[in-house]
């Protein structure tokens, strides 16, 4: 039985389960090189079919993340709920006065340019529950088929596909299980519930608009950057500021004795308006916004909104200790299995695992909207028809590429490469002279963090490779850190835990004896977002880890995504060579391939 999952709106995603094998999962956004395309993922349908060699008329079933009326109904009760201060909807206006896109322009193209709350409020409820009444036509038009079809459309309820695709690939019979994001389709931003073989069952819904999200969201863009695509951001920058504002803080978050928590809504205006923005209260408290302007060295994020992020950050922490520990006491689990944007928040995942009756974290890979489409394809094919749970090949569920595609990339663009018989052995020599790799092979992974086949490598031995990183290669802010990819059986020499964390959710202390040695991985806290790999899980990467453990005694690398800050992963070996090329990448390492950048004319054929 084949299930065609989708999501869309924001990171738009396609994923293919046969019975108990994730065929395909890729986000539309690397093969269209646009950042968190939210369009329906024609490209993504067709990967997904193609990869499993069939055509659309083989598909028995089609999940989509949302259900079609709840969302409308919900949207009704808070517009009455909150009157007459919702009439501030009618405004259309986003941060600074600006006008948002108009209905008609929401509907048809789901916003405007803008990449800030540029939408109507009234044209995106609309335009959800046109989706679901022309998504079998839209499925068949992105295939490019014009014949019968057998599938049948389920539309999934948005927080139920969030723990679908959290639980069903966990390698857990029995699990507590924690959702939070910005809202779904019903108006649930937090679902506290227990997984137990094939059944999902909820024990809690928190509804909008007391949401985790939605808070992150709206002082990240306090903080000047894109509320909902930067949140990862702030999350850096958070440990650079003090806890000046975190008793304050705590105004905006009251955590309830059963298990939930509620917003002080006076600092906050999602309710009424329906985008991300702070109140007047929340300027009066703590001062204007921060104007949305570029971060350099000669720009830094002025202290007092590092303060604001320290606060924001401890304020979430806060909240998801207090969820987890309610459902720890209800359930008396020792596994939990996490899912939803908010579960991006690595240091609150560490902090959950760590000062927890959990003993056992899992966390979804690509936990925002992008893995629901994977979770609406498991909860139709495990949940609705009781096919296997797909436990294993959750992670690199994307396209690869042949050796010929390879190498005809290289001489398209004119390069000189060799082919080398271990490049393994040879990419780590490089890295240990002090390259920057980019690392390209296999199936590429999904989720926003690269986990070893899309990769961009460093030495985490050399303190200058974060500064290079991210001034020359990445372009990006420079209090960002970067994450080590360490050989999981040696990781507790490390760190303050050796939990396995195969997809990078996780920040542990990095052990104080160790920091001076890892220095380019270890942020300013001195703690590390922590990737653990297996030979099991990855054997070609943990290769190229040992090789560099022997080369150097340390068993890691520093691995950020091989991307320039405003595109996609890359996905294809045009696509690697084309951001080597523009960036002060060293060296790329495409499947077999070496090339490298010539520092001077003998060096030219290293």
């Amino acid at each position: 039985m084949y299930v065609l999952g989708i999501s869309r709106v924001h990171d738009a995603a396609a994923a293919l389960v046969r019975d108990g094998e994730i065929v395909a999962f890729a986000e539309e956004e690397r093969f269209s090189r646009v950042k968190h395309d939210g369009r329906f993922p024609a490209q993504a349908i067709r990967f997904c079919l193609e990869q499993a060699g069939i055509g659309l008329d083989e598909v028995d079933h089609v999940a989509f993340y949302w259900q079609r009326w709840r969302e409308a109904a919900h949207a009704a009760k808070v517009f009455a709920r909150y009157f007459p201060g919702t009439l501030d909807v009618f405004r259309n206006e986003r941060e600074n006065g600006a006008k948002s896109a108009s209905l008609v322009e929401t509907l048809r193209h789901g916003g405007g340019p803008k990449r800030n709350d540029d939408y109507h409020v009234g044209g995106a409820v609309l335009a959800h529950i046109k989706r679901t009444y022309t998504l079998a036509d839209d499925v068949k038009a992105a295939a490019g088929h014009t014949g019968p079809t057998k599938f049948k459309v389920h539309l999934i309820d948005h927080h139920r596909s969030h723990a679908a695709s959290a639980f069903y690939v966990s390698p857990f019979e029995r699990a507590a299980v924690l959702t939070m994001d910005g809202v779904g389709s019903d108006g649930t931003t937090t679902c506290l519930a227990v997984g137990d073989g094939k059944r999902i069952t909820d024990l809690k819904r928190i509804r909008y608009p007391h949401s985790l999200g939605a808070m992150y969201a709206i002082v990240t863009g306090y903080c000047g950057f894109y509320s909902t695509l930067d949140a990862g951001k702030v999350m850096g920058l958070a440990p650079y500021g003090t806890d000046t504002y975190v008793e304050r803080f705590a105004e905006l978050l009251h955590l309830t004795p059963d298990g939930g928590y509620e917003l002080d809504l006076s600092y906050f205006q999602h309710h009424r308006n329906g985008k991300h923005m702070v109140s007047k209260k929340f300027i009066d408290t703590f001062g204007p916004p921060r104007p949305q302007t570029r971060i350099t060295q000669d720009n830094p994020v002025p202290q007092h909104y590092m303060d604001i992020a320290y606060a924001l950050q401890a304020t979430l922490e806060r909240a998801g200790l207090h969820l987890a520990n309610w459902l720890h006491k209800e359930t008396g689990m020792t596994r939990l299995a996490v899912a939803g944007g908010v579960a991006l928040n690595s240091v609150m995942n560490g902090r959950i695992l760590l000062e927890t009756g959990f003993e056992e974290f899992f966390a979804q890979p690509a936990s925002a909207d992008d893995g629901s489409s994977l979770g609406a394809a498991l909860e139709v094919s495990v949940g609705r028809f009781d096919r296997p749970r797909p436990t294993t090949g959750y992670v690199f569920t994307g396209p690869e590429f042949t050796e010929e595609r390879m190498e005809q990339a290289l001489r398209d663009a004119g390069v000189e490469y060799q082919r080398v018989d271990d490049i393994a052995r040879h990419t780590a020599a490089g890295i240990a002279d002090g390259m920057i790799v980019g690392w390209f092979q296999g199936r590429m992974e999904c989720g926003p963090r690269a986990l070893g086949n899309r990769s961009l490598l460093a030495d985490p031995r050399d303190p200058e490779s974060k500064t290079r990183m991210n001034e020359k290669v990445k372009h990006r802010e420079p209090f960002r850190p970067f994450a080590p990819s360490c050989l999981e059986e040696r990781s507790g020499e490390y760190f303050a835990s050796d939990h396995p964390s195969e997809v990078m959710l996780l920040v542990f202390d990095v052990l104080e004896h160790q920091r001076a040695v890892v220095p380019a991985i270890t942020h300013v806290d001195g703690t590390a977002r922590v990737q653990t790999v297996s030979r099991a899980d990855n054997p070609l990467y943990h290769e190229l880890i040992t090789r560099f453990d022997e080369l150097t005694g340390v068993p890691m690398l520093v691995n950020t995504s091989f991307n320039d800050n405003d595109e996609p992963i890359v996905c294809t070996p045009e696509d690697a060579v084309a951001c080597y090329l523009k960036t002060d990448v060293d060296a790329l390492a495409l499947g077999p391939f070496w090339v490298r950048k010539p520092t001077d004319a003998s060096d030219a054929g290293r």
